[in-house]
């Protein structure tokens, strides 16, 4: 549980089956947190692969929406590449700071973005997505890989 959060997670449903990409559980939890955060839903601030998708989702449903998108979006569709040219997904490292002021969303989701970090690099990010958010960080990670496998 995340006591400033009051949101409880149990179920292994959350963590993706496959290949480790969340987005699909990022899509399917949206009603349940539009439900715990409310309001706080309005100006969110997706961080993750497959941010084109997830914004899009909200743009549709109203919300001011923008996403980060951690990794390469050379075999982007063209709804997506729309995106980046309307500035609402960006192109950005999560190791170094967010190019967004302090507060600008009331909700920040990130969805496989931080697996492969470092603790180093945890150290550093974690804050800077706390630093734009208002309301909240909801994390979603993939299963952890031990070195058996």
């Amino acid at each position: 549980q995340i006591p400033s959060f009051g949101v409880t997670v149990t179920s292994r449903e959350a963590v993706s089956r496959a290949e480790g990409s969340c987005t699909s559980e990022v899509i399917e939890a949206l009603p349940y947190l539009k439900k715990a955060y409310g309001s706080a839903m309005q100006k969110v601030l997706h961080v993750g692969p497959d941010s084109c998708t997830v914004v899009s989702n909200l743009l549709k449903e109203g919300k001011e929406a923008w996403g980060v998108e951690p990794y390469d979006l050379d075999d982007a569709d063209s709804s997506c590449k729309s995106l980046v040219r309307k500035g609402f997904v960006r192109l950005s490292d999560i190791k170094f700071s967010l190019p967004y002021r302090p507060d600008s969303f009331n909700l920040v989701v990130v969805s496989d973005a931080l697996d492969y970090l470092t603790p180093r690099y945890l150290n550093k990010t974690l804050p800077d997505l706390a630093r734009v958010s208002t309301d909240g960080l909801v994390i979603f990670t993939g299963q952890s890989r031990t070195a058996e496998g």
